[in-house]
């Protein structure tokens, strides 16, 4: 237990040992064990508001995987309370710090710390089949309900993380393969529609021939695709693919109507083209 008087605005996290106080409130949730986390932090001796380490200063944030301890306990114990974009004070008697051998010759034995901590983001961790499929389920939800919220760019990066994880179930049963495989799928669909949303169409079109290569005839995956070359002016290859859309799913308005748009976005891509060269030469 540290000698050190705490002000009474820091919060007791761990009783005697370390103390948190919030200095801008953040958002979402908070990293869990063997999340990757990834921080900005500014470290002071507490008695004396001496600085002794910085990754501000180096312009160059920190990341470390949390609760396997890569860093101190209070590091440990303090970013797990933290959610994404807030910045907190968080106190650590020397117990939850560098103990009595200190870290010479800036941090003295027993010494109570102070550190500034910025939480710029996390990434969970899954180390198994089991442990795979219940976070690419959590990720697909984060993704869907940021989707939702016009937040595009993170329910891509949820949908990206999602896909990744179950990119390899080498130790998987053949059940757990079953259930991974049309969730992958249904991940990477949805990533395709937050690459279209954000005008990403190259990233779009790859993530759509991704998954066609493991099932060819996914009609969402076909017409993404399709919106996805457009995106990019490829017509023909647009046109192609919207064709076998209708192929796969006959009658299919969708299809239809994009093919109409297709060619219409066409025949004014060629007007326009034409008039640019009548003018480089007139």
């Amino acid at each position: 237990m540290t000698d050190v008087t705490i002000p009474e605005d820091y919060l007791p996290i761990v009783d005697g040992q370390l103390w948190k106080k919030i200095l801008k409130e953040g958002s979402g949730e908070s990293p869990t064990t063997k999340s990757t986390v990834n921080v900005h932090y500014v470290g002071t001796l507490f008695t004396t508001g001496e600085k002794f380490d910085s990754s501000r200063d180096r312009s160059s944030p920190f990341n470390f995987k949390l609760g396997v301890g890569q860093v101190i306990k209070g590091w440990d114990e303090g970013v797990k309370t933290m959610k994404i974009g807030e910045v907190a004070e968080l106190v650590c008697g020397p117990e939850y710090a560098y103990g009595a051998q200190g870290s010479p010759p800036k941090i003295p034995g027993n010494s109570t710390l102070k550190f500034e901590v910025e939480l710029l983001g996390f990434t969970e961790s899954a180390d198994n089949p089991t442990a795979k499929l219940a976070l690419a389920k959590k990720k697909k939800d984060q993704g869907n309900a940021a989707f939702k919220s016009g937040e595009n760019a993170s329910a891509a990066n949820a949908y990206k993380e999602g896909a990744d994880l179950l990119s390899d179930m080498s130790d998987a049963t053949e059940e757990q393969i079953q259930e991974s495989t049309p969730l992958r799928i249904a991940l990477m669909s949805n990533l395709a529609a937050a690459y279209l949303k954000l005008n990403e169409n190259g990233k779009a079109a790859e993530t759509c021939l991704k998954a066609l290569n493991t099932d060819p005839n996914h009609v969402k995956m076909t017409y993404r695709l399709a919106q996805a070359y457009l995106g990019l002016s490829e017509f023909e290859d647009a046109k192609k693919i919207a064709q076998h859309g209708l192929e796969i799913a006959p009658g299919d308005a969708t299809f239809t109507n994009l093919l109409n748009v297709i060619s219409a976005k066409q025949v004014a891509f060629k007007k326009k083209e034409k008039a640019a060269y009548s003018k480089m030469f007139s």
